[in-house]
Order: structure tokens, then C-alpha cells, then sequence
């Protein structure tokens, strides 16, 4: 058996799936990890993948052109999740529909242990994504730029970001994923690109300009007096809104 190491992000599992075919050496014998953490196997050769943008391009515009959108969405969803296992069962959902006879029905394989990981992975991914692009919470620097800090579970920030970039065109705005070093970065007027966060320059995060002080202050004294005291149910409030995302929003943040 060999395992091809992957990078844990989307272009790093689809550079393990074009490797691993590219191999030849069959796909009974390969597998693909992301996980560094994962414990060796015995009897086992490893080859670490180096990312590759360009070979990414062409597994996820095979994965569109052979397997469809459904199948495509599912694989971006399922990559951006953090379990260990899904990076073989990625390719090995690839390998089933290339070798369909209509490889766009794949994902309705739902009996294939892959495919149903897979889907699974996508419905977390996507509710985490959707959940976010609600609980977002923008400020105004004093540059003009927009800039919002999430802490999502998975890395959902490429899959969010297009529905922000729809939604505020003519903005100049950063969404910030703390956990993972990266951020949003939507010029105005143009596409939205992934940046490392150490670009970011923090010495402007400190200053929001006074109107968006003001605006906190509204909307926090908006969101208190609409509350209903009597009918306050802090369980049914957690359901709904988990303690994870309070932190960087501004209805629950605690001004210095």
C-alpha cells in the first residue's frame, strides 16, 4: 500500500487524487491522508504530495465536466471538513464516477461507504457556511475597509466568500479566519481573491472610525430592547446561535 500525504486543504487533496491516478500503481493499492497527527502504518510506503495548483485545476474541472455539479459542490463542501478520512474517500468517490458509464449519477450511490461519507461531510460543511454568512458582523476602519474576524469549525472561507462578494460589490472588505491564517480579500469592484493573513496589517484593526461605534451602540441597544425578559430561554438561544460564533460578533462583545 501506498499513501499519498496530502496538504489539508482542497488543491492538496485534489493534487493526491491526480497523483495517485497519475501513479499507476492501482487503485486498490493507494490511499490519501491529510491528517499529520494520523499514526503510521505498518508495511506502508509514503510519498509526501507537494500542493500543485495547476494539477488541482484539472481534477476539479474533470470532477465538473465528468461528474457534474452535484458532484463537484459535494467534493469542495467535503474538503473544507476536518475528518481525517475524507481526502480517500474524495478520490475514491472520483474514481467510481469516472468509471460509470454516466459518472453525474455518482453522488446517488448512497449504498457506496465513500460517497455517503461524502455527502455527509457536505451537509456539515454547508450548514456551517450557511450559518456564517448570517452571523458575520462587519466594521468600518478608518482606511474604508470592511472587516469582519470568524472562527468558523471548518474551512469554509473560500465557500463563503462568493455570496459576500455578490452581496457588496462595491465595498472594499476583509473576512478574517482566525484559526486558519487566511482571509477574504475583495478589492472593490473586483474578484475576491484568498490571501495568508500575515499580510493583514493589524494596526488598523484597532481603529474603527466613530460612526461604526455608533452603529455598535444601536445595535446593541436594538437587539436588548426587542429581547423579552419573561419569555428569555437561554438553552433554546444556544440551539440557535452556539456559544462558538458569540465571539466575533458584536451583539455579544465586550467593548475594552
Amino acid at each position: 500500500m501506498t499513501i499519498f500525504w496530502c496538504e489539508d486543504s482542497l488543491d492538496g487533496i485534489l493534487t493526491g487524487i491526480y497523483d495517485a491516478w497519475d501513479s499507476r500503481l492501482g487503485h486498490g493499492n493507494v490511499k490519501l491522508k491529510t491528517d499529520e497527527q494520523d499514526t503510521l502504518e505498518l508495511f506502508c510506503n509514503y510519498r509526501q504530495v507537494k500542493t500543485d495548483a495547476v494539477k488541482a485545476e484539472k481534477v476539479l474541472r474533470t470532477i465538473r465536466e465528468r461528474l457534474g455539479e452535484e458532484a463537484f459542490e459535494a467534493v469542495c463542501y467535503a474538503a473544507a471538513c476536518t475528518d481525517s478520512r475524507r481526502a480517500d474517500a474524495i478520490y475514491r468517490v472520483v474514481v467510481l464516477g469516472l468509471h460509470m458509464k454516466d459518472g453525474r449519477r455518482v453522488m446517488n450511490c448512497l449504498q457506496n461507504p465513500d460517497v455517503s461519507l461524502v455527502m455527509s461531510l457536505r451537509i456539515k460543511a454547508w450548514h456551517e457556511a450557511h450559518r456564517y454568512m448570517g452571523f458575520v458582523r462587519f466594521e468600518e476602519l478608518e482606511n474604508g475597509v470592511l472587516y469582519s474576524a470568524i472562527e468558523p469549525a471548518y474551512a469554509v472561507l473560500p465557500l463563503m466568500a462568493p455570496h459576500f462578494a455578490d452581496r457588496f460589490r462595491q465595498e472594499n472588505w476583509v473576512i478574517h479566519d482566525k484559526r486558519r491564517g487566511v482571509m477574504a480579500v475583495h478589492p472593490k469592484g473586483s474578484l475576491w481573491v484568498l490571501a495568508d493573513a500575515r499580510e493583514l496589517n493589524t494596526d488598523y484593526l484597532g481603529h474603527p472610525t466613530e460612526r461604526e461605534q455608533e452603529f455598535r451602540e444601536l445595535w446593541k441597544s436594538f437587539c436588548k430592547s426587542i429581547a423579552i425578559e419573561e419569555r428569555r430561554n437561554p438553552r433554546c438561544q444556544q440551539g440557535l446561535l452556539p456559544l462558538r460564533f458569540r465571539g466575533c460578533m458584536t451583539e455579544f462583545r465586550e467593548e475594552g
